[in-house]
């Protein structure tokens, strides 16, 4: 008998192990803490289990500068606007967006890093649902994330603050240690406002951390909150001392951020969208922004506002629009705009100098007029050059304009 039909045979003989599915309930958790104190419910998974917390808020709570009830108009507003953005709610609802932040007992990614609590919050049934896992143990971590991810299946999008730099990849490195028990981490879209406070606030605020953008961008205060950098110690206080009081502070901080991203996105959306008030600084970087993600359009008509302005990216917006003009071989208007900035002595004139002595050397065949603008670089590069690199782009431009005099 072959070998293949020996395996058939034995194929035949064979039974499949069969599937044990986890036991999951709801009953009193047997160590006498009362969960009730801090609206907790125990979750069980075997014998293992994670605190849930369930807090609603009404659609229309404002919260700093905005109402909950605004995201669903800003949704609308993106998938009108059809714009490629790393934060367009394209295609998707607003009960589809998961805003997500984790409270942990370090700073770092690896396996000695645990998250203790997993707290988000979505639109449902036009009620804001804050939703919070906590983990009352170490032995414990399988409940939670088992819990948690069978509540978010049906959710596709994820909002963090620094979720892809720190929050998500501790959640994957935390599920690899119990994901022979619970189910399979879902493919969220990710939009992390980290990175787009950075790119609007970064030279206005002291820093982007959550708690001074809420402070200084949204008017968000927080009257008696518990720092999130004291979250570490409580939960190890809670760990010694089995009181679910203690924790109650960190739930309550947890819940604030993740009702804060609900705003920011509102906010940031508003900006990028020009539904809002905004700076010639933010429309700046808006439009670089755009331009980077190839928006050209929008990129154009935003620089050209700034340019319009007497505000100090005002050169710098100049600088942007010809050399976007100068990509799209709309050669006078780049032309234009590497003059007005030529005229100055300051700003990025002296690579406005450098693109007008490229375009009449190549493009118009000028070469007077390209020696003249090599020169001007020349000499204004020559009283600003400090540093190693400034001081090789002043050798460049002497090099040009030796091969520039050759020609005339």
């Amino acid at each position: 008998m072959s070998l293949k039909n020996k395996l058939l045979r034995m194929k035949g003989h064979m039974q499949l192990p069969e599937k044990r599915e986890p036991h999951v309930e709801t009953r009193t958790t047997d160590d006498g803490q009362d969960w009730s104190s801090i609206s907790g419910t125990p979750l069980f998974l075997d014998e293992q289990w994670t605190i849930f917390r369930e807090v609603h808020y009404p659609i229309d709570y404002k919260f700093g500068v905005h109402r909950f009830s605004e995201l669903k108009g800003v949704i609308q507003l993106w998938n009108e606007a059809d714009l490629n953005h790393p934060l367009a709610a394209t295609g998707i609802k607003e009960n589809q967006l998961v805003f997500f932040d984790t409270e942990t007992t370090g700073l770092g990614t690896g396996t000695g890093n645990t998250i203790f609590l997993l707290g988000y919050c979505h639109i449902e049934d036009d009620v804001v649902k804050v939703k919070q896992f906590f983990l009352p143990g170490p032995a414990h971590e399988a409940a939670m994330y088992y819990h948690f991810l069978d509540d978010v299946q049906d959710l596709s999008n994820l909002v963090t603050y620094n979720g892809k730099a720190f929050d998500w990849p501790a959640v994957r490195t935390r599920h690899t240690l119990v994901r022979d028990k619970v189910g399979k981490l879902p493919k969220f879209g990710h939009d992390d406002l980290l990175h787009a406070s950075r790119r609007l606030w970064k030279d206005t605020l002291p820093s982007c951390r959550l708690s001074i953008v809420e402070k200084e961008i949204l008017s968000i205060e927080r009257d008696g909150d518990t720092p999130g950098s004291l979250a570490p110690l409580l939960y190890f206080d809670y760990l010694r001392e089995k009181d679910p009081k203690i924790i109650e502070g960190v739930l309550k901080h947890n819940e604030m951020d993740v009702l804060s991203l609900i705003v920011l996105y509102i906010h940031l959306s508003k900006k990028l969208l020009n539904k809002a008030s905004t700076s010639m600084n933010e429309m700046y970087e808006v439009a670089r922004w755009f331009e980077k993600e190839k928006e050209m359009t929008r990129a154009t008509l935003l620089y050209e506002q700034v340019t319009k302005s007497q505000s100090p990216r005002q050169n710098d917006a100049l600088l942007a629009l010809g050399l976007i003009f100068k990509k799209e071989k709309k050669l006078e208007e780049a032309v234009d705009c590497f003059l007005q900035l030529a005229d100055k002595e300051s700003g990025p004139s002296v690579r406005a100098c450098i693109e007008l002595a490229k375009l009449y050397e190549h493009q118009f065949k000028d070469i007077e007029k390209a020696f003249f603008y090599t020169e001007l670089a020349y000499h204004r590069q020559k009283h600003i050059s400090r540093l190693l690199k400034e001081r090789k782009l002043l050798q460049e431009l002497k090099l040009r304009s030796e091969r520039l005099n050759n020609k005339r």
